[in-house]
C-alpha cells in the first residue's frame, strides 16, 4: 500500500489487513531532505514499502535520520533491524521497554500472561505479535519530555507507560498532531477495546489518557486505526478513559459478587458478561490485562490477594 499524506509532510503506510489489529501503520514525517519514521511495524509489514515510500519522496536513504518506537511490542518494533540495517538510522525507544527490542523472547517469557503450553503455542503464532525478528540494542533511549528534531519539526516526548512500561507518543505541537502509538486505540473502530501487558497499568493508562486529552490535538493518528481528527478526537479520549474505568469497576464487581475470585473466574465472568469489549483474537490478552488490573487495584487498596485469590477490601 503506497504512502498516503495526512497533512503536508505526515504521511502514513499501512501495511496489510490483520484481523482484529486491522491495519498496522507506520508514519513517516518529512521536512527539509529529511525524515522520520514512527513506528516501524512488525518484521515484514509494511517491510519494504517504507523504504520504497521514502524513495518516492525523492529521498535517500540516508535521509532517514531516526525510527522511533512508541513501544517495544513486536508490531511496533518488528521492522526496526530492517530499516537500521538498510538506512544506517538511529533506532529510538524507551528504557524501559528497549530490553524486549533487544531480546524479543522477554515479550513472550515476561509481558504475557502465559502458563508452559501458551509460551509454546505462542512459537507457531502468526498474528502481528508474534515473536520472528532479530533483535537489537537501541541506538538512544528516549525521555518524557525530549525533543526529536526532523527538518524544522519538532516533536515532543511524552512517556505514557499506560499500554507498556515505554510506551511513548510524540506530539508536533505547531501542527497539533499526536502520534499516539497504542495509548488511545488499540484497535480499529472501537477506542473501548484495549490491553496492558504485566509490565503496563491501568492507572497510569487513565493518566495518560487525562495528560494527552489535555494537549488540544487536532490530529489523532494511532498506529491501529484510522487519523480522527478535531472533534473525533475527544471523542476517542472519552471512549477510551471510560473503557478503563469501567474495566476496573468490572472486576470489583466480580470479585465484591462472589466473595473471592481467581484470575480464571474473573476472565470468565467477563466473557460471559459481554459488557466490556476486549480482544478475542490473542488468548493472553484478557488475562494480562486483568492482571495489571488487579495489580493497581491491590495497590490503590480495593482488592487483596491471598495465594493467587482475590477477595474485597
Amino acid at each position: 500500500m503506497t504512502a498516503s499524506e495526512i497533512v503536508p509532510g505526515v504521511y502514513v503506510v499501512k501495511g496489510k489487513f490483520a484481523g482484529e489489529f486491522g491495519f498496522i501503520s507506520s508514519y513517516i514525517v518529512a521536512d527539509g531532505g529529511e525524515a522520520l519514521i514512527i513506528d516501524p511495524g512488525t518484521a515484514g509489514d509494511p517491510g519494504e514499502e517504507l523504504l520504497e515510500a521514502l524513495d518516492r519522496m525523492g529521498l535517500k536513504k540516508n535521509a532517514l535520520v531516526g525510527v522511533l518506537c512508541t513501544h517495544g511490542h513486536p508490531d511496533h518494533v518488528g521492522g526496526a533491524y530492517r530499516l537500521k540495517r538498510a538506512t544506517g538510522a538511529r533506532v529510538m525507544i524507551h528504557g524501559a521497554d528497549a530490553g524486549i527490542l533487544e531480546n524479543p523472547q522477554l515479550f513472550v517469557n515476561e509481558r504475557l500472561s502465559l502458563d508452559a503450553a501458551g509460551r509454546f503455542a505462542m512459537r507457531l503464532e502468526r498474528g502481528p505479535l508474534r515473536v520472528n525478528y532479530r533483535g537489537m540494542k537501541p541506538d538512544s533511549l528516549l525521555v518524557d519530555g525530549q525533543s526529536i528534531q526532523v527538518g524544522s519539526v519538532e516533536l515532543r516526548t511524552i512517556h505514557t507507560g499506560g499500554h507498556s512500561a515505554g510506551h511513548c507518543a510524540f506530539f508536533d505541537s505547531d501542527r497539533k498532531i499526536l502520534f499516539s502509538g497504542d495509548e488511545v486505540n488499540n484497535f480499529p473502530n472501537d477506542p473501548r477495546k484495549f490491553y496492558v501487558d504485566l509490565s503496563g497499568s491501568l492507572s497510569a493508562k487513565l493518566s495518560a489518557l487525562e495528560q494527552l486529552s489535555t494537549l488540544g490535538a487536532e490530529y489523532l493518528l494511532p498506529a491501529h486505526d484510522i487519523a480522527h481528527i478535531t472533534e473525533d478526537v475527544d471523542l476517542q479520549f472519552e471512549e477510551a478513559k471510560d473503557s478503563v474505568v469501567q474495566f476496573q469497576d468490572v472486576i470489583i464487581g466480580c470479585v465484591r459478587a462472589r466473595g473471592e475470585a481467581d484470575l480464571r473466574q474473573i476472565e470468565l465472568d467477563i466473557q460471559e458478561a459481554r459488557s466490556l469489549p476486549y480482544p478475542t483474537s490473542l488468548e493472553a490478552l484478557l488475562p494480562t490485562t486483568i492482571q495489571a488490573a488487579l495489580t493497581n487495584l491491590e495497590k490503590a487498596g480495593l482488592l487483596r490477594s491471598e495465594r493467587s485469590v482475590w477477595k474485597p477490601i
